[in-house]
């Protein structure tokens, strides 16, 4: 009685709003189009990867709030990384496979297309892989400890699932302790393609050790070997990040990104400041530290 209740004052609202208002643009709030009480509820109970009083709703609502709704709700599990049940996976492969009827023109490339308003097909095949996901990280996790981890299987460039694979394996390496970072390290095959630095970064966080940490700053520089000297300035002990930060200068291709990264701690560390002042006076990088400094006084 409750629920039957609850979707005849939904449609009320909804038939009122329609004629008072006329229909709303997908640019405008979606409690303009979609009570927001609803909207609510619909979160909670998918949150609860409960999707029946969701399921229970979706036949009452004009075809243009059905899809808002579901639009939001999936994109605000999304947002959160949610991972679905049995039961809400088997919900959202049924929702995957719809083809939205609201639709709006775009520009894209120089060419316009007609594309979906709402595209939550898009979203339930996300969060469905956010499942697998899981699954595939506590399978790598059970193989690390087990030491019956195939490297060789991910990492290898003809791998067209690699870069999620990659994830998933780092995803693991959180559930480890650094003791048990270290023994994976040691056991590791030497011949395996990383595209980028990202496994060995999270890798030498998650064993915290100097000589981890500055192996990985020796390597050939990406966005996460820059990424990983501002960790070394937020998460460290100053005199460590500041040791950590020199050494990291000796790499010729983080050089400028590592003196940048010294001049901020000079901040709140007074030797990462007179280090950098004394290579303005003398030495031969005395130009990268003028603009260093430059830099910190114009922040």
């Amino acid at each position: 009685m409750k629920r039957l209740l609850l979707l005849l004052g939904l449609l009320f609202h909804l038939s009122a709003q329609a004629e008072q208002q006329g229909p709303n643009p997908p640019s405008q709030p979606l409690y303009q189009d979609v009570p927001l009480m609803i909207l609510q509820r619909s979160v909670d109970t998918l949150m609860q990867n409960q999707p029946a009083w969701v399921i229970d709703l979706l036949p009452y609502l004009r075809p243009h709030d059905r899809e808002v709704l579901l639009f939001e709700s999936l994109r605000y599990l999304h947002q959160n990384n949610h991972i679905p049940d049995q039961t809400l996976k088997n919900w959202l492969l049924e929702l995957a496979s719809e083809r939205p009827t609201v639709r709006e023109a775009a520009v894209i490339d120089g060419y316009e297309v007609i594309r979906p308003s709402f595209d939550y097909p898009a979203l339930a095949r996300s969060l469905i892989l956010n499942k697998v996901s899981a699954e595939r990280s506590q399978l790598y996790l059970s193989e690390l400890l087990r030491d019956e981890f195939q490297w060789s299987l991910i990492f290898r460039k003809n791998n067209p699932l690699l870069l999620a694979q990659q994830l998933d394996v780092m995803r693991a390496f959180r559930q480890l302790t650094p003791e048990q970072l270290e023994y994976v390290k040691l056991h590791m095959p030497d011949r395996l393609y990383f595209p980028d630095n990202n496994v060995r970064v999270a890798m030498a966080i998650g064993i915290g050790s100097d000589e981890a940490l500055a192996e990985v700053l020796s390597l050939p520089m990406d966005q996460y070997s820059v990424s990983l000297l501002e960790w070394l300035i937020q998460r460290l002990p100053a005199e460590r990040a500041y040791h950590l930060l020199r050494g990291a200068a000796e790499n010729p291709e983080l050089l400028y990104f590592s003196y940048s990264a010294i001049a901020r701690l000079g901040r709140v560390y007074p030797p990462a400041a007179q280090f950098i002042l004394a290579q303005f006076r003398e030495s031969e990088h005395q130009e990268l530290a003028a603009m260093v400094m430059i830099e910190m006084q114009s922040q």
